[in-house]
């Protein structure tokens, strides 16, 4: 198969795309997202910088890969991220963004219509599909295609997989409920989402998203008030660093400056500075034939159990 080198990704073999979904992927909300750091601010600090582009590339491969026939699917794994704010999560909740109602907007919008309208999906279905637990984000406590991208990914990037991904799929299924495989596999599979989690959000790069969202209200907080923050959801991570290195706030401009060059000055602590939290746990798991892992297997559930045991309530500072 002739590879296309602009919907491309190293974890997975090729998929051919449909002519609809190479026009989705040359679409400037698609585009977008090469621009956004998968990893948070954490790429600031980390040689970790794969981008929500090739995140979305890898969930529209495992998409087509398990349900090959299923074109509403494979057009919500393109579009499911499209909202993200720069830096992903980094500052959405500090400055009040949801990115599913944002991604819902440009589903809806001309572009994206006109699109998916050539392949007769209705922009209103994927929406309805994405509001909807999943394949693409599993149900009741399943791990899905989303995550498991997500997981492969960080791990791989940071060189901490044992097995490449690519090795890994042919022992992978995938019902309606989410992913299935067999109890090894799947016990590595957990072993995969415990490690994000200690690498991903640990309490320093936890620190450095807080900063991060310290410096853009900081800059924000002295814009004019008919300032149009909802341009900012637009944005893409080298906009923000560029505002906030031009910003008329010197605490905007002194936190970007230690981001991007000396992060070594970057403290985390138990009692002084911005209060800093773990957002999410996911404690989701693969299917073993059929049957959540968690409830066949003791290893398993020591697994989820222990995910818990990562949250922590620190604070990160500044040191002169």
């Amino acid at each position: 198969m002739k590879r296309n080198t602009l919907i491309h990704e190293p974890l997975y073999p090729p998929i051919r795309p449909h002519q609809w979904e190479t026009a989705l992927f040359q679409s400037k909300p698609v585009r977008r997202l090469k621009h956004l750091a998968h990893f948070g601010a954490g790429s600031l600090v980390t040689s970790v910088v794969h981008s929500r582009f090739e995140h979305t590339v890898g969930v529209w491969k495992l998409a087509a890969h398990f349900f090959p026939d299923d074109d509403l699917l494979r057009a919500a794994a393109i579009l499911h991220d499209l909202g993200h704010l720069p830096f992903s999560h980094a500052v959405e909740e500090a400055l009040e963004f949801d990115h599913h109602q944002i991604t819902e907007q440009y589903i809806l919008g001309e572009e994206m219509t006109k699109i998916l309208g050539n392949a007769s999906i209705k922009s209103t279905d994927v929406v309805e599909y994405l509001r909807k637990p999943s394949v693409l984000t599993g149900r009741n406590h399943v791990l899905g295609i989303d995550h498991l991208d997500s997981f492969f990914r960080d791990t791989y990037m940071f060189c901490n997989t044992e097995v490449p991904p690519h090795h890994i799929l042919p022992k992978l299924t995938c019902t309606e409920q989410g992913i299935d495989t067999d109890l090894e596999t799947g016990l590595y599979l957990l072993k995969l989402i415990k490690q994000d989690h200690e690498l991903f959000l640990s309490p320093f790069l936890v620190g450095v998203d807080r900063l991060l969202a310290e410096a853009i209200k900081s800059h924000w907080n002295e814009q004019p008030h008919h300032a149009d923050r909802q341009v900012f959801a637009g944005l893409t991570d080298l906009d923000v660093v560029a505002m906030l290195q031009s910003s008329s706030s010197l605490r905007a401009k002194r936190i970007i400056r230690i981001l991007l060059y000396e992060p070594d000055k970057i403290h985390i602590s138990e009692q002084e500075g911005y209060p800093i939290r773990i957002r999410k746990i996911y404690a989701k798991a693969p299917l073993c034939n059929g049957q959540l892992l968690t409830e066949i297997s003791n290893d398993a559930q020591e697994l989820i159990d222990s995910l818990p045991d990562l949250t922590f309530k620190r604070y990160v500072s500044i040191n002169s």
